[in-house]
């Protein structure tokens, strides 16, 4: 991956992006507010996003930030058509500035909408916008003269303009460029998320197979040639004896046990919301009904005897 550890480059990012955050919000008094205002947007995105991963920043309304980044994409290329259909150009900034909203938006959706090949697109893509702006930004060349001086090429290349604007926007750059290749954690965010919940189903499997008791009592060792046959049963009796000694405290209930009141069902220890609509509905796609019946109730993973509301059959 990259030489420097993640522990130490997220922090240096997100402390870069602080950076460029106050240059664009110093600059949204002045003639291109509107593009500095989605550049600081899309500075904020990144360093949640950069946040959530490195020092697990939560926030509880994972779809509202993904609405929220997908309203200021459409808003910005609302403004960008307009200002094309005014000067006839939209410019490298504002477009820059669309893209980067798109990804921020993109990388806040749900997992099931993120696919390999698009992000590994936008992983090269901003790889090569870093570079970019690195190398600085070509100067508009001067307005040449008439007749033939238009159609001369320049004696010299136009200078590259590197400053705080291009140092911030390969800094964006770069911040996507990592967030795309890591992977955005912000999907954990929020106790109550669907995606949060899609992880539990590992640790409650390894979790039932710790807490279901062997099927099968030892067999009792043979009785030896010289002792009679009482003396050998009475070893049987030992021997089938002593796991009754030695017997565990009784397993929590069963999959299907469910406290006196048939509204209401006992948890166990890590249970939630997911895996109690599979063991009861038969599938796990029910668990929002379960935390709809069940406001109060925000902990990712409940305690062994908590009881838990039942939805009535016409909610189901």
């Amino acid at each position: 991956m990259i030489s420097l550890p993640s522990s130490y480059l997220a922090p240096i990012l997100i402390a870069a992006l602080v950076a460029a955050l106050l240059f664009h919000l110093s600059r949204m008094l002045g003639r291109q507010r509107w593009v500095h205002a989605a550049y600081a947007a899309a500075a904020v995105g990144l360093i949640y996003l950069l946040g959530a991963g490195a020092f697990g920043w939560a926030f509880d309304a994972q779809d509202a930030l993904f609405w929220l980044y997908a309203a200021l994409f459409v808003v910005t290329g609302a403004i960008a058509a307009r200002r094309r259909a005014t000067l006839g150009a939209i410019g490298l900034p504002w477009l820059s500035a669309l893209i980067q909203l798109g990804v921020v938006a993109y990388m806040f959706a749900p997992e099931p909408f993120r696919k390999p090949p698009v992000t590994a697109a936008l992983f090269l893509y901003f790889l090569f916008e870093a570079v970019v702006w690195l190398r600085g930004r070509e100067e508009e060349p001067a307005t040449p003269g008439d007749g033939d001086d238009r159609k001369r090429p320049p004696l010299f290349p136009p200078p590259r303009r590197r400053g705080v604007a291009e140092a911030s926007l390969a800094v964006a750059a770069i911040s996507i460029a990592y967030l795309l290749f890591v992977g955005p954690r912000a999907a954990n965010v929020g106790p109550d998320s669907a995606t949060a919940q899609q992880q539990d189903p590992l640790i409650e499997e390894a979790a039932a197979t710790a807490e279901t008791p062997a099927s099968e009592e030892a067999p009792a060792a043979p009785a030896a040639p010289g002792q009679s046959a009482s003396s050998g049963s009475a070893a049987g009796e030992q021997t089938e004896a002593a796991p009754q000694v030695a017997t565990r405290e009784p397993s929590p209930a069963p999959a299907s046990a469910v406290a006196k009141d048939p509204g209401v069902y006992t948890a166990r220890a890590g249970d939630t919301f997911k895996s109690i609509a599979r063991r009861l509905y038969g599938t796990a796609d029910k668990w929002r009904v379960l935390a709809d019946a069940n406001p109060d109730l925000k902990a990712k993973k409940f305690r062994a005897g908590q009881l838990i509301k039942l939805p009535s059959a016409t909610t189901r």
